[in-house]
């Protein structure tokens, strides 16, 4: 079954997402091993893995990411959308996520890079 771009949203700001090219899915994965790696995980890898697939389609909007007023739980979802429309974490049909984790080198719940430990996914 082929994913469909989701919507994702930081602060006022939305986009439509596309599932991700296979040069986005290799620019995603070393930030997700470097923070398997990390003792403490960092909003900067998640946003960075955010602006790789807002970058396909709004270059501009992806290189003004860091002036954007959101929270670090709105990074969280944004960045598990990318990972699962990347196919670095599986959705179990409920909105939930499913085990695909270990895939990309995160395990555990879905805390990658690590610091976002609220993060849920949009029903």
């Amino acid at each position: 079954m082929r994913l469909q771009p989701e919507r994702i949203s930081l602060g006022e700001k939305e986009w439509v997402i596309r599932p991700l090219t296979l040069r986005q899915v290799q620019e995603i994965e070393p930030i997700l091993m470097e923070g398997d790696k990390a003792s403490s995980g960092s909003i900067g890898a998640a946003l960075a893995i955010v602006a790789i697939a807002i970058r396909r389609d709004d270059r501009e909007a992806a290189s003004n990411l860091l002036d954007i007023e959101a929270t670090a739980a709105e990074i969280g979802v944004a960045m598990g959308t990318v990972l699962r429309l990347g196919g670095f974490i599986q959705s179990d049909g409920s909105g939930g996520l499913s085990s695909g984790e270990a895939q990309a080198g995160v395990t555990g719940s879905v805390e990658a890079p690590g610091s976002i430990s609220e993060m849920s996914t949009p029903a």
